[in-house]
């Protein structure tokens, strides 16, 4: 990463306001009561905590946007007042705000659009569940950025590029020594708090990138429960990593927020989103341009094709399947083939049982493209998954890769597809190569346009 001296603008944040006390619970109630990129909300806050008792006897000025979060109980106001109004300000090398919401290290009126992409991914309606500014393009607002103390001096965050699909990512770094000797919270991201629908299923998916780490992780967490945890041990450096992983509301849960957390290492954030499973369904996915390829309403626009008259093919409903159990599929539905045998390849297409074929995407010639799917296998001798693209194969899945690891868990599929020149048009096909008794099934299939520095 850069150092002090770079001549880049790196972001450095304090912490302002009150110290955290012991009885402070920086919860969903704490966020709401204290939305950071409005600073006239922080200051009507500020004076409504100035004025509730422990009694809570003089509370009866409750913050009208907070009421969904905290209720009416005076206790939950007094534990995110005792937080305090912990909004950062941010000291760019060079200059110095003095607004109490973060601000990027760009200029907003200069906002990128994205090359290629149908939407702006700076739009105050997003498709992608209502949560903002997922892809930074515009920058860190209205995402709340702390640095804790006492590590502001050696570690910064910044809007850097390039992202994994358009220009910007949100960036953490050092800026001098790592100085902690065990497990250190360097910095946080905090989304604004938007509506979900209790006991909705949702898919959350981001970015990440590190630069020659050896250590630490990027940890998320939605209304305080522990998401996912990704080691900067696990993926190749200096290359972009996609990630998805589930989420469902429980059956009081009307709103969230989310944040990411770094511990012990410095790395790229980017492509955040959070929606609706069942947004996943027609031709205008939350991310990339593959239409239905979460199969949560049916084949949709994808093709089946079945030559074993053996098998039984088609997309199904997991939910009730103990095999799928503890394998995380997102949502309820996946396309499965299952053989009930060892095939008889004269019923075959070179050992191919069944295969789905996508709608048609336009695509640029030259540009370069993420294929990601997850894939499961009941064994290792069920057989392999094949993709093409446009008719050319490009991928092959066996459950012994290592990759998959455990075969019977829907695993991570990355493959990187370059467009020929002339080539205006593309179509995904997935096949199922049958060589044993068994189930193969797919899910989560996107394709999406990326800059050259994806990993595969």
């Amino acid at each position: 990463m850069k150092s002090l001296k770079s001549s880049v603008a790196l972001a450095v944040v304090a912490l302002a306001g009150f110290g955290a006390a012991a009885g402070c619970a920086a919860d969903n109630c704490y966020r709401a009561l204290f939305p950071c990129p409005s600073p006239s909300a922080v200051s009507v806050a500020s004076a409504f905590c100035a004025t509730i008792t422990a009694s809570g006897t003089t509370a009866t000025n409750y913050p009208t946007r907070a009421t969904n979060a905290c209720g009416t109980t005076a206790a939950r106001y007094i534990s995110a007042c005792q937080c305090g109004p912990t909004c950062s300000y941010l000291t760019v090398l060079g200059t110095t705000s003095t607004s109490t919401s973060p601000q990027s290290t760009s200029t907003a009126s200069a906002c990128e659009a994205p090359p290629t992409s149908t939407t702006s991914t700076c739009e105050a309606t997003p498709t992608n569940g209502n949560l903002l500014s997922g892809d930074f393009e515009c920058g860190v607002v209205p995402w709340t950025a702390q640095v804790f103390e006492p590590f502001t001096n050696v570690y910064g965050i910044s809007v850097a590029t390039p992202g994994l699909t358009n220009v910007k990512s949100f960036q953490t770094q050092f800026l001098g020594p790592n100085n902690c000797a065990t497990t250190c919270t360097y910095a946080r991201i905090t989304s604004p708090v938007f509506p979900v629908t209790p006991g909705a299923k949702y898919k959350y998916t981001f970015a990440t990138w590190f630069d020659g780490v050896t250590r630490g992780f990027v940890g998320t967490k939605i209304n305080d429960r522990t998401g996912r945890t990704v080691s900067a041990l696990d993926y190749p450096v200096s290359k972009w990593r996609f990630h998805h992983y589930p989420f469902q509301a429980n059956a009081t849960e009307n709103q969230v927020s989310v944040f990411f957390e770094w511990l012990n290492v410095e790395s790229k954030l980017d492509s955040i989103t959070f929606a609706p499973v069942t947004a996943y369904c027609g031709s205008t996915p939350p991310i990339g341009t593959l239409p239905d390829g979460e199969f949560e309403c049916g084949m949709g626009a994808w093709t089946q094709q079945k030559p074993d008259p053996a098998v039984t093919a088609g997309v199904v409903n997991l939910a009730a399947d103990s095999l799928y159990t503890n394998s995380f599929p997102m949502g309820d539905y996946a396309w499965r083939v299952v053989s009930p045998g060892t095939p008889d390849p004269a019923n075959q297409e070179l050992h191919v049982s069944a295969r789905v074929i996508s709608g048609v995407m336009s695509v640029t010639p030259g540009k370069k493209y993420l294929v990601y799917f997850t894939s499961f296998f009941s064994n290792r001798t069920v057989g392999s998954v094949g993709v093409m693209i446009n008719n050319s194969p490009i991928y092959t899945r066996n459950p012994n890769d290592s990759a998959q690891g455990v075969p019977t868990y829907f695993a991570p599929n990355h493959i990187l597809w370059t467009a020929p020149v002339g080539l205006t048009s593309a179509s995904v096909k997935i096949e199922a190569l049958m060589f044993g008794a068994g189930t193969i099934a797919i899910d989560s299939v996107l394709f999406v346009e990326v800059n050259d520095s994806v990993v595969g």
